[in-house]
């Protein structure tokens, strides 16, 4: 059953929505927040809330006009000794699902909603796509013990509005890749605001406070965070621009139950372009997770693991390009690094990265540690920066890639030297880097004579990419085949699956087609609704203003 609903009726249609029914929002402008609060479909006749092109939803409000109320809430957060941001305002949402099943919520525009666009809470089996969200310090969020099966696909997000990135979704949506990218491509957030005006404490910047005139903290957040969700979370086919960080999950359960929470997520298919801090951030503990087909362009840090601790995670088949330095002249967060740890991780399980192509400006790991992470069939090559390539400090493992472990530092301690350059203790943390192509001078042998014990099949050579340009896929398409090692993967019920069979290339390509390995069984039973057809999907890079 189909209904209809304007601006004046909306509110009390939402209330009246039952298990089968559809409602269709008229074109028209919904600056009044919506809210579902306890409505329940089924898998077979799901709740059904469903836009158009011009139908928009939010108060439209302009960055500028929430900057200082944006500081002034996160130096408030900073007096009462919290990290400042707005954070404890996620839930000041446009749409808000609160303990909701089987919705689907497809095909709307959101216009200026700070802080958020979309929020959940304890709410299961929700799918949202086809949405098309501009601006915002969130774009969803999700909170609650048992919030669980969220499915987020085909939507887009810039958080700060520009051409360019409309430009680029255009591209995508019309022929699968990026038009131009270069160095005055892109939004203030990324090419002219220093990263420390949006997310630094006093404790981190020699007692520097929130500025309240000068700081920029409503960008600090994400197009997907979630509060200690129990999981199994899809999120495929979204494009992500000009925003401060993308896919953010924190677990801070206790820790006699952190297992039951962030488990089960796959991120797949998605473009993320010019990420200004940290592109996928799974924080404290995390389980279960697949990472593959996503392109990376021009991301500071596509993977931050800064993890207590994690397991079985499967990152393979991404292309990345990260060319183009973000940032005033005068920004000390520039170079940024493939993937970032902590100073103390321990595993609940392997973690594998493999036949993924990228071309760098920075570390594959600056500083720091991991452990149970194999490494292999990557293939990564780099830019030349200021006439240089591979780039000035763009050494795989650090800059101070040289310097020792003390002997006090051994076996047992943390070694001091960890603070500027990747582990060497590779055996003891079970670290396993094998069978990649880097072209970068140093690898391997400059860096197996300084103690790091780089595999015997890899290979210093270049990828030999057809078109390095950022945003074509097909260019990370190798001319030269480089056999690729087998491998088994670990699954976390304790079977044994292959991933790379004999026959493969390094790299993500694979005759043709990006390297795949059977689907987690969380995505290959998930329970779809049954829903009518989409009516149209929304129009994507049409501008609509500064929000």
């Amino acid at each position: 059953m189909s209904i209809k609903a304007d601006p004046t009726s909306i509110h009390a249609h939402l209330s009246a929505l039952y298990a089968g029914k559809t409602l269709e929002l008229v074109d028209g402008d919904y600056s009044l927040p919506l809210v579902m609060s306890g409505k329940s479909g089924t898998q077979q006749a799901p709740i059904v809330v469903r836009g158009g092109a011009d139908v928009r939803v939010g108060s439209a409000q302009a960055y500028a006009d929430f900057r200082k109320t944006a500081n002034e809430l996160s130096a408030v957060q900073e007096a009462g000794g919290g990290y400042p941001g707005v954070y404890y305002l996620a839930d000041n949402a446009a749409l808000v699902l609160r303990d909701c099943q089987w919705l689907v919520i497809e095909d709307l525009s959101f216009r200026g909603c700070w802080p958020t666009a979309v929020y959940i809470d304890n709410c299961q089996h929700i799918t949202l796509r086809g949405l098309d969200i501009r601006g915002g310090t969130f774009a969803i969020g999700a909170t609650g013990r048992n919030t669980r099966h969220l499915l987020i696909e085909d939507c887009t997000w810039i958080q700060d509005i520009n051409d360019d990135s409309e430009d680029d979704i255009c591209s995508i949506h019309r022929d699968g890749r990026l038009e131009t990218s270069g160095p005055g491509i892109g939004s203030a957030l990324w090419k002219d605001i220093d990263w420390e005006d949006v997310h630094r404490n006093w404790q981190e910047d020699d007692g520097r406070r929130v500025d309240i005139d000068a700081d920029h903290r409503g960008y600090d957040g994400d197009f997907f965070r979630a509060w200690t969700i129990a999981g199994y979370v899809i999120i495929r086919n979204n494009i992500i621009a000009d925003a401060f960080n993308a896919v953010h999950f924190f677990n801070q359960a206790a820790i006699s139950e952190v297992t039951k929470f962030s488990r089960n997520v796959l991120i797949e298919n998605n473009w993320f372009i010019r990420i200004r801090d940290n592109t996928i951030e799974p924080e404290d503990y995390a389980w279960n997770w697949t990472i593959r087909h996503n392109k990376f362009i021009d991301c500071f840090g596509p993977f931050s693991f800064e993890m207590r601790s994690s397991g079985y995670f499967y990152i393979y088949g991404n292309l990345g390009w990260n060319r183009h330095k973000p940032g005033p002249v005068h920004d000390d967060h520039t170079t940024g690094q493939l993937f970032k740890f902590p100073k103390t991780h321990v595993d609940a399980g392997p973690h594998y990265v493999f036949n993924n192509s990228w071309i760098l400006r920075g570390p594959i790991v600056k500083r720091m540690r991991f452990s149970n992470f194999v490494h292999v069939n990557n293939a990564v090559d780099y830019y030349e920066e200021g006439g240089e390539r591979p780039p000035d400090g763009a050494n795989p493992f650090g800059p101070e890639w040289r310097e020792e472990d003390a002997p006090s530092d051994l076996p047992g301690g943390i070694p001091k030297a960890e603070g500027d350059r990747f582990t060497k203790q590779w055996n003891r943390l079970a670290i396993r880097f094998d069978g990649d192509v880097v072209n970068h001078p140093l690898f391997p042998d400059e860096l197996r004579k300084a103690g790091y014990l780089i595999g015997a099949t890899s290979l210093q050579a270049s990828p030999a990419y057809l078109d390095p340009s950022p945003g074509r896929p097909e260019g990370l398409m190798m001319t030269t085949a480089y056999a690729a090692q087998p491998l088994n993967i670990l699954l976390p019920d304790g079977q044994d699956q292959v991933a790379v069979d004999e026959g493969k290339s390094v790299g993500a390509w694979q005759q043709g087609r990006l390297l795949s390995v059977e689907m987690p069984l969380f995505e290959r039973f998930w329970l779809r609704p049954k829903v009518p057809p989409r009516r149209l999907r929304v129009a994507s890079g049409t501008g609509g203003g500064e929000v």
